[in-house]
């Protein structure tokens, strides 16, 4: 029973692990694109399809390659190997054929900002909830991200390089927020860990003192 226990823990924490790798390698990408959309305002929307096909192709692989190496608990009602194929599939049509996304990529880039702003905001409540005393700086990051996605979607700008530039900006700002907040998170449940086995250890030793 307990090298069960022990084996469910140990698959806990490697999908655990994956999921921060894989939320990481998106928001570098995020911040990536955004930089490349302040510096190259004009020409970017074909380099992002570019790089969003190419992205996609890396993460479809990945999904298909961790399918295949996971084990026979970790396969079992696992959708990998559907959702690399996917990616795959779209990865590609976004390299060899661009100008189909051409269209809309653009609102489709506003539409991402929004949900991000409304994920931001659904993070500041739950800070909010938990006591932690930094939610409004959460608030703000989400008001600021649902604002921009507003702004990409109307385009009030006369110059299309102008709202290029802006949703870079908010692409950046969105992508290095998510991966300073995840850290923070990890670190904060390390400590937690750490605090709650030192309390374990040191408890153990005064019920062994009593034992004696």
């Amino acid at each position: 029973m307990a090298k069960k226990q022990d084996s469910s823990f140990q698959q806990f924490k490697r999908r655990v692990r994956e999921a921060k790798t894989e939320f990481v390698l998106i928001n570098v990408i995020v911040v990536i694109i955004g930089i490349m959309m302040i510096a190259m305002p004009t020409q970017i929307n074909n380099i992002i399809c570019q790089i969003i096909g190419a992205s996609l192709c890396l993460w479809g692989l990945i999904k298909v390659i961790s399918y295949f190496f996971s084990d026979e608990t970790h396969v079992t009602g696992s959708f990998a190997m559907a959702q690399g194929c996917a990616l795959l599939g779209f990865g590609i049509l976004f390299i060899v054929n661009p100008r189909i996304f051409l269209s809309f990529i653009n609102g489709a880039l506003g539409v991402i900002l929004m949900v991000a702003g409304v994920i931001k905001l659904q993070h500041a409540f739950d800070y909010l909830k938990l006591q932690i005393s930094t939610w409004w700086i959460q608030l703000i990051g989400a008001v600021a991200m649902a604002a921009c996605g507003i702004v990409a979607l109307t385009n009030p700008f006369a110059s299309t390089s102008m709202l290029m530039i802006l949703i870079g900006m908010a692409l950046v700002f969105s992508g290095v927020w998510d991966l300073v907040t995840l850290f923070r998170i990890s670190s904060r449940i390390k400590t937690a860990a750490k605090t709650a086995a030192k309390k374990e250890k040191e408890k153990s030793k005064y019920i062994d003192v009593d034992a004696e």
